[in-house]
């Protein structure tokens, strides 16, 4: 089987408990000793983890073999049996049950297609959450398909195909799922149910939309990235030509009639001076239009947060996160990259004067701090960082910063989540990797892909989202009726 676990993730046994008032007995819930599969299940059976998958692709028919505790009835596909063979497809599941005086205890094992990524699964374990992920991007020349949805213990309980390339996926409200297609011919994020379902196209008013992000506002509206043209400008100061088309960044906040409520750009606020460190990229590769016209990517805008009147957006190729006053449009200082006048002084940092290099996922957090995923491209180790901003003092001031040992490079893409625990949530860019760390830096959970990695990994909430949820979204994708 191609999933593997490189290191055994510990659960424990429920203990059967006494209790209830007189002293009488609770009757426990029935449970399996012993799950096996062939092919093999991953992870390997525990009675904690209820969701499990393997390779069926070749093979249709799965034997089904259990093991059950003294007053446990098991079932399999709802018949009383101890082993059975099952014909199953990829995307359908199969469910087994363990049935007692107090209850049924229930464990799903779902068919991966034949091309679904290969992985593997480290760590001890993390948190109940989900992780959103798109292990799509090549490196060496591969492309994937598909976007992911990953339980606490490494587990896709939830997978969507598209002939495309999906990047950038997210939950919405309203168990919805976002994504967009990398270099796809259709430029928006698709907006599905979990049965597949396509709800909607998010596009600008004006047809053009980034694929780096969306997010939407409490009051529904969505915010995204364009790349605008600008034409005529001069970046000789990057050794380009002195009349050029450059693509501005612009951030456009819509409602979701479709209406644009507002906008920013780079255009008057940002200069392209200031992308000198990324300049021999930026001139030696432009992006042409459809008539042929060069297009010089200046910025690189790749991530907006707004929280009350603060906006902060990452712009890659000026190694600077910028927070913008959402009232007047103006910059109200500058983190990382070419000092001007409003860039803040960094404390704290071994890296006080260039912090950042191709700087990705820039997030204001609940106590007005900012956490961003630092690539360090081409220049060190790829870390996740959270800074302290103060205004008055016109300074940044580092108060965490997270690194693996085992991941020393970072040539694009990535993200960093601060988790409400304090826990982070990291896709380490160009490494296959990603995974949860605890507030020490301790690896809880790590999945990585082999040949492919995922722009982003986003998590979310068990209490938003319920894992029976996306097992009946699986189950409507798949054409299951579990019969």
């Amino acid at each position: 089987m191609a999933v593997t676990v490189r290191t055994a993730i510990a659960f424990t046994v429920a203990s059967l408990v006494a209790a209830g008032s007189g002293g009488a007995a609770t009757q426990p819930a029935g449970h399996l000793v012993r799950l096996t599969a062939t092919p093999g299940l991953f992870p390997p059976y525990a009675p904690a983890i209820h969701d499990y998958v393997i390779r069926c692709a070749g093979r249709p028919t799965v034997t089904v073999s259990t093991w059950s505790a003294a007053g446990t009835t098991a079932l399999i596909q709802g018949k009383a049996r101890r082993t059975a063979k099952v014909a199953i497809a990829p995307g359908r599941a199969l469910t087994v049950a363990a049935r007692a005086a107090g209850g049924t205890s229930s464990y799903h094992v779902r068919c991966l297609p034949a091309d679904f990524p290969s992985f593997q699964v480290s760590g001890p374990g993390a948190p109940s959450r989900l992780y959103v992920s798109t292990p799509s991007l090549a490196i060496g020349g591969m492309d994937g398909h598909y976007v992911v949805i990953f339980d606490n213990h490494g587990v896709p309980v939830w997978w969507y195909r598209d002939a495309g390339t999906p990047i950038d996926a997210k939950l919405l409200p309203g168990h919805l799922i976002a994504y967009a297609t990398f270099n796809g011919a259709d430029p928006a994020y698709q907006v599905r149910r979990l049965d597949g379902t396509l709800v909607s196209h998010v596009r600008s008013p004006d047809g053009e939309i980034d694929d780096h992000e969306l997010q939407t506002t409490s009051g529904g509206n969505d915010v995204y990235l364009v790349y605008q043209p600008k034409h005529h400008v001069d970046i000789t100061s990057l050794g380009g030509p002195a009349d050029a088309t450059v693509l501005e960044g612009r951030i456009e906040e819509v409602s979701p009639n479709g209406k644009l409520v507002w906008s920013w750009s780079t255009d008057g606020h940002v200069d392209p001076s200031e992308s000198i460190a990324w300049a021999k990229p930026i001139v030696a590769a432009p992006i042409n239009d459809a008539n042929g016209t060069p297009q010089y990517d200046v910025y690189h805008a790749n991530s907006v947060s707004i929280s009350g009147n603060l906006v902060v957006v990452s712009m890659r190729y000026d190694n600077a996160i910028f927070g913008i006053d959402k009232k007047t449009g103006a910059v109200l200082w500058k983190l990382g990259g070419t000092p001007t006048a409003k860039s803040l002084t960094v404390t704290g940092d071994p890296h006080p004067t260039s912090p950042f290099s191709g700087q990705h996922d820039a997030r204001i957090l609940a106590d007005g701090t900012v956490s961003l995923f630092d690539d360090q491209s081409f220049t060190g180790q790829p870390r996740a960082v959270q800074f302290k901003i103060d205004t008055s003092a016109g300074s940044a001031t580092l108060l965490r910063s997270l690194s693996d040992p085992t991941i020393d490079a970072s040539s694009c893409c990535g993200s960093a989540r601060m988790l409400s625990d304090g826990n982070w949530l990291v896709s380490w860019g160009g490494d296959p990797t990603f995974g949860e760390y605890g507030a020490d830096g301790t690896p809880l959970l790590r999945i990585q892909f082999d040949g492919l990695f995922s722009y982003r990994a986003v998590p979310v909430a068990t209490s938003k989202l319920r894992v029976a949820a996306l097992r009946e979204g699986m189950d409507a994708l798949a054409g299951d009726d579990n019969g």
